[in-house]
């Protein structure tokens, strides 16, 4: 079985389809993975980044009780199960149907690719839950803003209440630290704040602002293809956080726990 990793934090605007774009392009180019990303964000952000790995079928496909024919799988290391409007209407379906189809796809997902990424709504809801109740692990991009940190303070509840009910193979890989400014007093002492409350949840390395990043990703690459001498530094700090991220996905033990426990 793969990992199945979710990138999730219950406040928008902090990266989370930046990250998750990314995190699948590098599984891709520098880990020769394949890898199947699921876009549950009603933005299609993911999609709009991947629209060249789309498959047939959508991720809303995926909710759906009765069994999909077939995954698709093609030549190209990342397929994409699009984001779509119709992804709302999963927020109105009974839970006891669309939350058990859609584990039931994400577990056939997961034997037939070596990672399955998942790019969440920005609030709690069945598509999140769903994706918690799924995956194998979880990563949370943050924002260095006071208000960023009271998201993620949600967020980790809900995670470790998912685990301890739902989902025991559940595991909190990480907090990300994205878009840092360096420059800003303001973000330095959030960050100090984040990390005396949750040191062993943070991955100790920070991407910052740049726009180098979305610029790749409008031109549907990532940062470490685009030919701009700006994309160097980007490129160092993205491929050290994910390898960081990775360690911890690979390695259970190793993988932070809950607030209060030792990681």
């Amino acid at each position: 079985m793969g990992n199945v990793v979710v990138f999730g934090n219950q406040k928008g605007g902090v990266g989370k389809s930046t990250l998750s774009v990314l995190y699948a392009h590098w599984l891709a180019d520098l880990r020769r993975q394949a890898v199947c990303v699921i876009d549950l964000d009603g933005q299609s952000n993911s999609t709009k980044s991947l629209r060249r790995y789309r498959a047939d079928s959508s991720a809303r496909a995926l909710f759906d009780s009765g069994a999909i024919p077939a995954f698709p799988r093609s030549e190209s290391s990342i397929v994409l199960m699009a984001g779509c409007r119709q992804l709302a209407d999963v927020e109105l379906a009974r839970p006891e149907v669309v939350i058990p189809a859609f584990r039931r796809s994400v577990a056939d997902l997961a034997r037939a690719f070596d990672t399955v990424v998942i790019d969440t709504p920005p609030a709690l809801g069945l598509r999140m839950t769903a994706a918690l109740m799924a995956a194998t692990a979880v990563a949370c991009p943050i924002e260095l803003e006071e208000y960023s940190i009271d998201g993620v303070t949600d967020m980790l509840k809900t995670v470790f209440g998912i685990k301890h009910r739902y989902n025991a193979q559940l595991r909190l890989a990480g907090i990300v630290l994205n878009r840092f400014n360096a420059h800003s007093s303001r973000q330095k002492a959030a960050m100090q704040q984040l990390v005396a409350n949750f040191h062993e949840l943070v991955i100790p390395a920070r991407i910052s602002a740049r726009s180098a990043i979305p610029e790749a990703l409008a031109t549907g690459v990532p940062v470490w293809r685009s030919p701009r001498s700006a994309a160097r530094e980007a490129s160092l700090e993205v491929t050290k956080v994910f390898g960081l991220l990775q360690q911890r996905i690979l390695a259970p033990e190793a993988a932070a726990g809950a607030p209060g426990e030792s990681a």
